[in-house]
């Protein structure tokens, strides 16, 4: 079976969830698994992604905030992210410079930034969703040590089979010559005196029909690999849902880890962790600046936030402490 990581299923419902709401705050969805992070997501994730599935169907406004909770459960995630998405969206790929930012995050805890173009299929099925993502993350019990990493991930069922990080299962094909592959430590980070930055782009190459993933450390991207064209249901031919931002998960014994820099952009954003360069790829590969705002998600907004989108730029992330 596939091995999938912390986060990757439910970053994937954040944006399935989000249609037409401008802003929607729900609180941390929670299910009890297994010890691992890792095991967690791979097997508890379907019955809490079918959960949040039905609220989705249910409205294609959400104003519910209590969409999952269990008060047994081992696990917390939390998000702070803008997405777009809808059956008649058209998007050819997606592009964001963001900061990197070292902590000493545990075992059983995850944090990173990221963006993610998918599709949700035609027949309003969950496992019709089809996603990549990349970006960068700290994850101690995937990587053995608490440096950032460059990652990219991607599936075709709504993580119910399919999909992993990286080059952990069939799919990512990386190009010859790349210069990076994914899962490869990003050094330096950012400090006080200077900001260290990831450019990532995820793109639609219209002639094959492969998703391409472009990586850049303090420069122009270039081509890391690509995921083909076969291994999608829904995605050959463009993408209906954007989405970017920030996530981290922890154990429920654990305090959340520190989101982006570890600023609350509302409190500090001169320090916290910023995505800039937004930017849409439309279907002849020109890139459209993100100037307008688009809907949020924030699972806990007094531990993690992100602000509007404005001249292709916003700013998120939190402190952690939060005790799920």
């Amino acid at each position: 079976m596939f091995r999938l990581v912390q986060g990757l299923q439910a970053i994937a419902i954040c944006a399935f969830l989000l249609v037409d709401a401008r802003a929607v705050r729900l609180d941390p969805s929670l299910q009890e698994e297994n010890d691992s992070l890792e095991q967690y997501l791979l097997h508890a994730a379907p019955n809490q992604k079918m959960m949040l599935y039905k609220t989705f169907m249910m409205s294609n406004s959400i104003v519910t905030r209590n969409v999952v909770q269990d008060i047994n459960s081992a696990k917390v995630s939390y998000f702070a992210t803008h997405q777009s998405t809808g059956p008649n969206e058209n998007y050819y790929g997606l592009r964001a410079t963001m900061d990197v930012h070292g902590h000493e995050v545990k075992p059983g805890q995850l944090s990173g930034g990221a963006l993610w173009v998918s599709h949700f299929g035609d027949d309003g099925k969950l496992s019709s969703y089809n996603a990549v993502s990349a970006g960068w993350h700290i994850d101690p019990e995937r990587y053995g040590d608490s440096r950032p990493h460059f990652y990219t991930s991607w599936t075709r069922d709504g993580y119910a089979t399919t999909g992993c990080y990286n080059m952990d299962c069939p799919g990512f094909e990386r190009a010859n010559g790349a210069a990076v592959a994914p899962g490869a430590s990003i050094d330096p980070v950012s400090d006080d005196k200077s900001l260290q930055s990831i450019t990532v782009e995820v793109l639609l190459d219209r002639t094959s029909g492969d998703w391409w993933v472009y990586y850049g450390f303090n420069s122009v991207p270039t081509g890391v690999g690509s995921y083909p064209k076969s291994l999608f249901t829904n995605m050959a031919e463009k993408a209906n849902a954007i989405a970017f931002g920030g996530y981290v998960v922890t154990r429920r014994a654990l305090p959340t880890p520190p989101m982006g820099s570890g600023s609350h952009p509302h409190t500090n954003k001169s320090h916290a962790a910023s995505l800039t360069n937004l930017g849409v790829i439309n279907q002849d590969g020109n890139t459209n600046p993100i100037n307008a705002d688009l809907p949020t998600y924030m699972g806990n907004e007094q531990c993690y936030s992100i602000t509007p989108v404005a001249q292709a730029e916003c700013f998120y992330g939190g402190p952690g402490g939060c005790m799920p």
